[in-house]
């Protein structure tokens, strides 16, 4: 409660508002980390595709035969450390593409409740006066939208 003060939120605010606007900010957070981890797992994934297509093509062209000659781990170690690699990448990237999704349904449920309870949490008439106040600074500040639905 000491660092939501340290907001410079117009005062005074009850008890329940700030405890939801902290929630809301720590999902928004939580939301925002999934989603990065999400995209550099997604760009590990990428990458080692790229390479994998890379070795097939350079085995391909090495190959003097009809068919390209039986790959094993003696063979292109290098492959298969990154075929390995690449499948960690695709869980992890499922993993966090999950959580992510999950985190995104928690913020958007909490937010759509503050948005519905806003009569119930700006019950005074300067907590109603300074409402749009603390709106903009959500907006301008944590990138939380409590205009509209």
């Amino acid at each position: 409660m000491d660092a939501f003060k340290q907001w410079n939120l117009p005062q005074p605010q009850s008890d329940v508002t700030i405890v939801l606007l902290q929630e809301l900010v720590e999902r928004k957070n939580d939301e925002k980390h999934f989603k990065a981890k999400s995209l550099f797992y997604g760009y590990v994934l990428t990458f080692f595709v790229l390479i994998i297509g890379a070795l097939f093509l350079y085995e391909l062209e090495r190959s003097t035969a009809l068919f390209v000659r039986a790959v094993s781990p003696t063979t292109t170690p290098f492959l298969f450390v990154s075929i390995t690699m690449s499948i960690v990448a695709f869980y992890q990237l499922r993993k966090f593409t999950k959580k992510c999704k999950k985190a995104e349904d928690e913020f958007e449920s909490l937010r759509l409740e503050v948005l519905d309870r806003s009569d119930e949490l700006f019950e005074g008439q300067i907590q109603w006066q300074n409402r749009h106040d603390v709106f903009k600074y959500m907006k301008e500040t944590h990138d939380v939208n409590l205009y509209h639905k």
